[in-house]
C-alpha cells in the first residue's frame, strides 16, 4: 500500500508537520482544484519543503488519500450523532434527519468533496468508507427490521441495500452536479423515495408489500 515506505510521525513535533501538510492539501483542493493541487503547491502551503512532505507522503495520491480520511472522519462525526437522534424517531422523521444531516454535511465542503471524487481511485475511497458504510448498513437494517417485520431475510438484505444505497448516492449527486432543483424539494422527494422502501408503502398511503 501507498505510504508504507514512509516515515511514520512518532513524535508531536512530526504529528504537528502531518497535520499541516494534510490541513494544507485539503485548503489547496478546495480554493483551487485536484489540478493546482501539486506537492510543490501543497508544500508552499503548509510551509514546508518538498523534500519534508515526501519523508511522511509517497505521492500525490497518497496524500489525498490521507485528506480523503480526514473528510471521512469529519463526514462521520456530524452523521452518526444523525443516526443516533433517528434511532428515537419515526421513520419518516428520522429519514428527513438523516438526509438532512448528511447533504449539510456534504455541501459544506462541496469543493473538497468534489476533487477527491475527481482524484481518488474508486477503490481507495471504498478502502476509507468501508467502516463507516457498515455502521449505517447495520443503523438501516436493525432499523426496517423493526419497522418491517414481514419481510423476510432476503428482502430485509435487499431493502436495506437500496435504502443505504439510494441514502449515500442521492445526496451526493446532488452537491456534485447541482441539478436545477430547490434542496427543499431535493429532500421531500428523497425522503419521499426512501420512505416508500423503508415502509413498504408511500408514507401516508395503504400498505404494501416487500
Amino acid at each position: 500500500m501507498a505510504g508504507n515506505r514512509r516515515r511514520k510521525p512518532q513524535q508531536e513535533r512530526s504529528r504537528q508537520t502531518v497535520e499541516r501538510i494534510v490541513d494544507a492539501a485539503a485548503r489547496v483542493l478546495e480554493r483551487e482544484g485536484d489540478r493546482a493541487a501539486t506537492t510543490n503547491r501543497i508544500a508552499e502551503e503548509a510551509g514546508v519543503s518538498p523534500g519534508s512532505l515526501y519523508q511522511y507522503f509517497e505521492d500525490r495520491d497518497d496524500l489525498l488519500l490521507a485528506v480523503t480520511r480526514r473528510f471521512v472522519a469529519d463526514f462521520e462525526e456530524r452523521v452518526v450523532p444523525a443516526l443516533r437522534v433517528a434511532a428515537r424517531e419515526d421513520v419518516v422523521t428520522g429519514i428527513v434527519t438523516v438526509v438532512t444531516a448528511t447533504l449539510d454535511a456534504m455541501e459544506d465542503r462541496a469543493p473538497l468533496l468534489r476533487a477527491l471524487m475527481a482524484r481518488v481511485p474508486g477503490d481507495r475511497q471504498e478502502e476509507v468508507t468501508r467502516a463507516l458504510r457498515a455502521r449505517v448498513t447495520d443503523f438501516v437494517f436493525a432499523s426496517t427490521a423493526r419497522h418491517r417485520p414481514d419481510l423476510s431475510p432476503e428482502e430485509l438484505e435487499r431493502v436495506t441495500w437500496m435504502l443505504v444505497e439510494l441514502a449515500q448516492t442521492l445526496p451526493l449527486r446532488y452537491v456534485l452536479d447541482r441539478p436545477p432543483i430547490p434542496r427543499d424539494v431535493f429532500v421531500q422527494d428523497t425522503v419521499r423515495l426512501l420512505a416508500t422502501h423503508a415502509m413498504g408503502t408511500t408514507p401516508g398511503g395503504p400498505a404494501g408489500t416487500g
